[in-house]
């Protein structure tokens, strides 16, 4: 009996020695967005899909204002995993525009997902026509300090507009659709993905029309825009294709989430095979969000535990995302 103990011990010693250094449960933490769109319920399925599949890690989901929170969460290692509009994290990344002095030189690529689109409404009766007419009117721009208050801020800037020519209403997605129904706003911008639930509740209850933003000249002084038609008839009332700005919504990781390279690849095959249980959260995360355009559009370097994955998986990996 004693020597079967000793065994037994001696075995049990051995199987715990043999463990990864990182298989006890780490828990990670990814940022989304408002609970109002589709980027908050697919992390949620994310998270409950890491835990089902990925042995050693445990992860949730915060909701949270989005881009630039989670940026900064990121750089300041508050969360592990988060998103971001691909041209707010390059800006990030590289030290520009608002970002100068103080760049997320830590951030990491993981995956794209759905596309961002700069949709512009304005209620069907409305004289306005274009953003330049927006000058002296009520104009919502998104909550302060989000990815979509700064992509506002470049198309305003582009037909010469400042918040100072407008009457610029910092609200969030939900209070911007309400405040266009009850008429306490002339337009607004918004970065959402087509057909949100904010944007359907708004298009099926209101009579609205779609400001475009057309010229070719906007996307030159902004490359990591690119210019796509919102088709017609996505939403009731709005018959005819619209021009819009879209960027492509990434998922980041940072140097600072302690992630190992082996964690990350784990994290990547646990997500990647099992596709249908986080993919089919909303109809646009289903569509944009795939494996064989995980690396497709990004503009930061890729994290290496992604870049290990990917290149098993055959996918081509651009030079420039190999930090």
């Amino acid at each position: 009996m004693k020597k079967y103990l000793v065994l037994m011990t001696v075995a049990l010693l051995t199987a715990a020695l043999c463990v990864p250094s990182w298989a006890a449960d780490k828990r990670i933490s990814i940022g989304t967005a408002g609970t109002a769109g589709a980027l908050y319920p697919m992390g949620v399925a994310m998270a409950e899909t890491i835990n089902h599949h990925v042995p050693g890690l445990k992860a949730s989901a915060e909701a949270s204002s989005a881009s630039l929170e989670n940026l900064r969460n990121l750089a300041q290692g508050n969360v592990d995993w988060a998103i971001s509009q691909n041209e707010v994290a390059f800006l990030a990344y590289n030290g520009k525009d608002k970002y100068k002095g103080r760049a997320v030189s830590s951030l990491r690529s993981l995956f794209g997902t759905l596309l961002s689109w700069a949709q512009i409404f304005a209620p069907a009766d409305s004289s306005i026509k274009t953003v330049a007419d927006f000058k002296g009117k009520r104009i919502g721009v998104g909550a302060p300090g989000s990815g979509g208050e700064r992509a506002a801020s470049k198309i305003l800037d582009y037909y010469g507009l400042t918040y100072k020519d407008i009457k610029a209403e910092f609200m969030s997605n939900a209070e911007m659709v309400a405040a266009l129904k009850d008429g306490t706003l002339d337009a607004f911008i918004i970065t959402h993905p087509l057909k949100s639930a904010a944007l359907m509740d708004l298009t099926t209850s209101f009579d609205v029309k779609m400001v475009p933003v057309a010229d070719d000249g906007f996307y030159k002084k902004y490359p990591f825009f690119n210019k796509v038609d919102v088709p017609a008839g996505v939403y009731r009332n709005v018959d005819k294709p619209v021009p819009t700005p879209t960027s492509r919504v990434v998922m980041y990781t940072s140097t600072k989430a302690e992630l190992s390279a082996d964690q990350v690849y784990a994290l990547l095959k646990g997500l990647w095979e099992n596709p249908g249980e986080w993919t089919n959260t909303h109809p646009a995360v289903k569509k944009y969000t795939t494996l064989k355009d995980a690396v497709k559009g990004l503009s930061v370097p890729l994290h290496p535990g992604a870049v290990k994955y990917y290149k098993e998986k055959g996918i081509e990996v651009p030079q420039a995302l190999i930090k």
